[in-house]
């Protein structure tokens, strides 16, 4: 038995199809099953029950999975350990951010990490939440910056800001005048918001009652689109503060009475090598954005 069985062990138990398992692994699927095979003997058991159609995981396979997870997951940190020990890649750095807030903080961020460790090499990821989380349980991203909560016990997380909301709406907007608006009167906007799969557009329906907006058909992949169809008064958005730019004249920033807002966090593994390094990073990154 070896760590190679083990993954395919794993690949098919996930995937409950040798197909698909030996696509994953990169390999023929006649070699996977024969690999399986080979494991099965090694250890007496069944640890699939193959029939035409599908595949299911026996009882004692069920018993071995949380294993070999552990093993391969104590292996790939073997691997982490070493690559951080080499000179290579001692001073190489992965950071994520999602879109709705990399381009507005992460110039800022690069500026400050380089003013304090002028040698590392930094490798910037710009990614939706979900793709972030996965990143870095995978051991493939060292940090990434999130809007709270996340919530995994693998991870640990180090606020950095208070990110307020405001209230976008064109310069001849009925509302554009106030110097402040309750949600409330917002309602029957139109209601811009990012596509499927973005945080902030997560947080503004649940900051926006559906019941009392309507929700535009369109869908935006980034902030900038919706602070072009904000400009044509096409409707309203949420819009965070790290995102405002006040001096644009077609555009009015209101705030919200309710002061909703996201905080955004430095989050990475909570057994990562270099946790130190990370845990004063974030004491570097944590700042108040101007309101």
């Amino acid at each position: 038995m070896n760590l190679r069985d083990l993954s395919y062990l794993v690949a098919v138990a996930e995937l409950r199809n040798f197909s698909q398992a030996a696509d994953q692994c990169s390999i023929g699927q006649p070699t996977l099953s024969t690999q399986i095979r080979k494991l099965e003997d090694y250890l007496g058991v069944d640890l699939f029950v193959r029939e035409k159609n599908s595949v299911e995981v026996t009882e004692t396979c069920q018993e071995i999975l949380p294993i070999a997870r552990r093993i391969l997951d104590d292996v790939q940190g073997i691997r982490q350990i070493a690559i951080h020990a080499s000179d290579r890649h001692r001073n190489m750095l992965s950071l994520g951010a999602f879109p709705s807030l990399a381009s507005y903080v992460l110039p800022e961020y690069v500026f400050r990490i380089k003013q304090h460790y002028p040698d590392i090499k930094l490798q910037l990821v710009e990614e939706k939440t979900k793709s972030l989380i996965d990143l870095l349980l995978g051991k493939k991203l060292d940090a990434a910056l999130l809007a709270l909560p996340v919530e995994h016990e693998l991870l640990e997380c180090r606020i950095l800001f208070e990110d307020p909301f405001t209230l976008a709406v064109c310069a001849d907007h009925p509302l554009a005048d106030q110097e402040e608006v309750d949600l409330n009167m917002a309602a029957k906007e139109n209601l811009l918001l990012l596509d499927e799969g973005h945080c902030l557009r997560d947080q503004a329906l649940k900051l926006c009652d559906p019941s009392r907006f309507v929700e535009h058909d369109f869908r935006a992949s980034s902030l900038e689109t919706l602070r072009f169809m904000v400009k044509n008064g096409v409707g309203v958005t949420l819009m965070p503060s790290v995102a405002v730019q006040p001096e644009d004249s077609d555009i009015r920033y209101i705030n919200i009475r309710q002061r909703p807002s996201r905080t955004i966090a430095l989050v990475w593994q909570r057994a990562h090598p270099r946790s130190a390094i990370l845990e004063t990073l974030a004491k570097l990154l944590a700042y108040k954005p101007l309101p």
